[in-house]
């Protein structure tokens, strides 16, 4: 039998399945969880040694025969601080120990209760890392805990062998309760390294390719990815920000805001998802991958860095290498059949967007997207400005940014100015009004050339936190700060910049070629629209591509949006 605590749960899960058997176990109440589960279940060998500072030595000694990691379980108070002699000598000896503490719930830490002092302050030189787990009260609580034991497990054998801090907080009231008949099933994760052998195979699997921001491909970055996908049932997921243009790439951000998860699930999803670069910027791309269960697909992750980012609840395996080696390491000789890859690509290609647009980013977005000049840098401001502009197709030569990393609002155009000193091209920025008025000192940067293009889209206020109105609260005054800045004339001219505005749809025709062309002055073209066009135009683009399912969507498959409206009519009779 197992406890009932769901973090002790998922720690003895992840102990079998990284193939952790030996358990160094010192006495003790709060402990109690761990060591019933792994005392009374086969898999592991234990050994009982009371005084903790014994215990931390002993397991050095059994890594030094047996060569595979070992764990060892203490109780609260005074027990971890104990570990840390033995622990130094394994953290110079580089021993892979997972030292797991056992602590009260983190709501008594220096509140003078009993036996509760903070238990993750170990020295720096005794473990590479600490793992406080949290206690598992709801779902999210839950994959917190089941990435942070993974990662922790993984970190004792990460390129330099070491012991490492799993820290379990429990209540006193769960400590005694022994009930649980089998433990749960829980997502492992797994680490490659470049020089190692890779037991994985994509055979007959629908890959779905997915990269986040990233500069522009070089030849053998692009080489190996469009080999890997030549011979595999694959198609790479991109927006402007994954600055890629191969053969499989798919723009379909649009479709995946117009379809429900079921949808995705049901039709859409992939068996492997492999990501590479940075964020994504991406909701609906994030809202779709993350929906359904943890196990309907699997993540590869593939970066340098190793690290355990587990964005979509399905992470299973992290390749620490160059993704160029990784592809070209697993791509094929034989092209095969892109049924996967076609499945998308018709998404993408029906793609719809209404003709008659209300004044708004989006609108801007329709003239100007085959209009930017061919080699120009396109920066997008996150949220709103970044989102309706990923509805339209760009040239490939556009290279595109945002400051997506830590998706703040402040500097978007602080970056576009730094890279337009270093360049001859023009360099677009597309930027609502709150974000340009916290960034607009940086117009009066001394180093500033003339080729720099801000089309500013000023609707009065915040309008990414209008879009979805809170029931019972006015948003104006401050969730979306309205009425903070009129206009940006004065200070843009103060500036040296040349100063464009439109208020409606034939002022803007009238003055964009102005804007996109050369110039012996860099431009700031303000759009005054409104929060309500705004928030109109994107409830119906996406309607205009919804993807259904059910009865009515394969009704529509089959009669068309004219037989719907006819049987409509008939129906109202």
């Amino acid at each position: 039998m197992y406890t009932i605590a769901k973090n002790a749960q998922i720690v003895l899960a992840l102990l079998k399945q990284h193939n952790i058997r030996h358990i160094v176990i010192s006495p003790g109440a709060t402990n109690i969880p761990i060591v019933q589960g792994v005392q009374s279940d086969p898999f592991f060998t234990c050994y009982s040694v009371v005084d903790e500072r014994s215990a931390m030595y002993f397991a050095i000694g059994l890594y030094l025969e047996l060569g595979v990691p070992i764990a060892t379980s203490c109780t609260s108070a005074q027990a971890t601080r104990n570990y840390i002699p033995g622990l130094t000598e394994a953290f110079y000896k580089h021993v892979p120990i997972l030292a797991i503490t056992a602590s009260k719930h983190p709501r008594f830490t220096y509140q003078e209760y009993m036996q509760a002092p903070n238990q993750i302050s170990l020295p720096v030189d005794t473990v590479k890392q600490t793992f406080a787990l949290p206690y598992v009260s709801n779902q999210h609580d839950e994959l917190h805990c089941m990435r942070l034991v993974n990662e922790a497990i993984l970190e004792l054998s990460h390129r330099v062998p070491g012991p490492v801090q799993l820290n379990v907080p429990m209540l006193d009231s769960e400590i005694k309760k022994i009930s649980v008949s089998k433990l749960p099933q829980v997502r492992t994760i797994k680490r490659y390294m470049e020089w190692e052998e890779w037991d994985v195979s994509l055979k007959d699997k629908k890959i779905m390719i997915v990269i986040g921001e990233h500069r522009p491909f070089t030849e053998k970055q692009t080489a190996a990815l469009e080999i890997f996908t030549q011979t595999h049932n694959a198609f790479v997921y991109v927006n402007h920000l994954s600055n890629y243009h191969g053969q499989y790439a798919v723009s379909a951000n649009l479709f995946l805001a117009s379809m429900s998860s079921n949808v995705f699930i049901q039709n859409y999803k992939p068996d492997i998802l492999i990501t590479i670069g940075g964020q994504t910027g991406d909701y609906p791309l994030y809202g779709k991958l993350s929906a359904g269960s943890q196990f309907d697909f699997e993540h590869w992750r593939v970066s340098e860095d190793g690290k355990v980012v587990d964005t979509y609840d399905k992470l299973t395996k992290i390749f620490e290498c160059p993704f160029d080696l990784f592809f070209s390491r697993l791509g094929g000789k034989d092209t095969v059949q892109h049924s996967y890859y076609d499945q998308w690509k018709e998404l993408e290609m029906s793609i719809s967007i209404p003709e008659d647009l209300p004044f708004s980013n989006a609108y801007l977005a329709q003239q100007l997207h085959n209009e930017i000049p061919k080699n120009s840098f396109l920066n997008f401001a996150i949220l709103n400005s970044l989102r309706v502009w990923s509805f339209f197709s760009l040239d490939s030569s556009i290279t595109c940014y945002s400051n997506v990393a830590a998706f703040g609002i402040d500097g978007c155009m602080s970056v576009l100015l730094g890279q337009s000193v270093s360049t001859d091209r023009l360099c677009f920025m597309v930027i609502g009004d709150l974000s340009f008025f916290y960034d607009m000192n940086s117009l009066g940067i001394r180093h500033l050339k003339n080729n720099i293009r801000i089309l500013l889209v000023n609707n009065g206020c915040g309008v990414e936190f209008k879009l979805s109105e809170i029931e019972g609260t006015d948003a104006n005054p401050y969730i979306a700060a309205v009425g903070h800045y009129n206009n940006a004339k004065g200070w843009t001219e103060a500036n040296g910049f040349k100063y464009l505005s439109a208020r409606n749809k034939h002022e803007f025709i009238q003055l964009k070629d102005k804007f996109i062309n050369e110039s012996d002055q860099s431009i700031v073209f303000e759009i005054f629209t409104t929060a309500e066009d705004e928030s109109k135009v994107l409830k119906s683009i996406i309607a205009n591509n919804k993807q259904e399912d059910g009865p009515k969507a394969l009704l529509r498959k089959v009669i068309g949006e004219k037989g719907i409206d006819i049987l409509k009519s008939i129906l109202k009779k």
